[in-house]
This record gives structure tokens, C-alpha cells and sequence, in this order.
């Protein structure tokens, strides 16, 4: 079973993916498997004009699967966004999921707070596991840690319990 938590900040540039780097980092070098979904509002596309696969997809795929001896990609068409639960069982084999935006999931968070740049703590307290700040900010119960200390934010990921699929 995965442990999933979910890295949110309010608004941009308060440093969720700088937080999801160093965590990826610390949590691989203690021998963990690590997953990652970044939430995109705005929508993206992968495929590159001119490959085969934008080719595939151009031409009427609703799916492309690109796949190689190390790595697979898939280019899904879709009439709704697929829902996180579903999302998160795509990485299930992975010790940690690492979840990127989803601002309203009922995951457990740790929020990024940055000075001058987020104006709240959007997250319920009994959906924190951290708050990640430069800045020290004063919650009752909660944990505030410097959001360059990701070794202690990874000890507080491994002690959360594991995410029923």
C-alpha cells in the first residue's frame, strides 16, 4: 500500500514543486519508490508536432501508448477529467505518491506557505500533516518547518499511515 500526501500551496510560485523536488530526493535516497501527479488547471499537451505519436493522435487515436525497455508514456483523449482516486491506483506500486495540486482532495497536506506570496492556510488542520514556510508561522498543533528542511518533512511523510485504495 502507497502512502499518498498531497503537496498544495495557495496560489503560484509559492514553491510546491520546489517542496516535491527536495522530497523526491530525500525520500529516494532512504530506498523509497516515489510517484508523482502534478494537477494541471490549465490543461497540457506532451506530444511534440511532427513525431509519430502526434501523428497517431492527429489522424483520430483517442489513445497513443508510446512505450520503450525503460519508460511508457499514454496520450488519452478524455470527455472528463479522470478523477484523482483513479489516478492515484495508475501509481500504486510505488512506496510514496507524491500528489502536486488538488487543492480540494481529501488527502492528507502539507501546505507551502511563502511570505508575501500566500495570503492563508487554505487546508482544514485535520487534513495537515506540515506546513512548509520561510517563515515561521504560529498554528495550534501544527508543524511548521522551514521549507528547505526536507529531510524533517520526509520523517513526518514516513510516519503518516498508508492511503487505502
Amino acid at each position: 500500500m502507497a502512502k499518498v500526501i498531497n503537496i498544495i500551496g495557495y496560489g503560484s510560485n509559492v514553491g510546491k514543486t520546489y517542496i516535491m523536488e527536495g522530497l523526491i530526493k530525500e525520500l529516494k535516497s532512504r530506498g523509497l519508490s516515489i510517484a508523482t501527479i502534478k494537477h494541471d488547471i490549465h490543461g497540457f499537451d506532451i506530444d511534440k508536432k511532427g513525431k509519430d505519436t502526434y501523428k497517431h493522435r492527429k489522424a483520430g487515436s483517442e489513445t497513443v501508448i508510446i512505450s520503450s525497455k525503460n519508460r511508457i508514456a499514454i496520450i488519452k483523449e478524455l470527455n472528463k477529467e479522470t478523477e484523482l482516486q483513479e489516478i492515484i491506483e495508475m501509481a500504486s506500486d510505488k512506496d510514496i505518491i507524491l500528489v502536486e495540486g488538488y487543492k480540494k482532495s481529501n488527502l492528507r497536506k502539507i501546505e507551502v506557505y511563502r511570505d508575501g506570496l500566500s495570503e492563508k492556510i487554505i487546508t482544514p488542520k485535520e487534513k495537515l500533516i506540515a506546513i512548509a514556510s520561510d517563515i515561521d508561522i504560529h498554528m495550534d498543533d501544527v508543524k511548521v518547518i522551514p521549507k528547505e528542511d526536507f529531510k524533517a518533512l520526509a520523517d513526518l511523510i514516513e510516519k503518516e499511515k498508508e492511503f487505502k485504495i
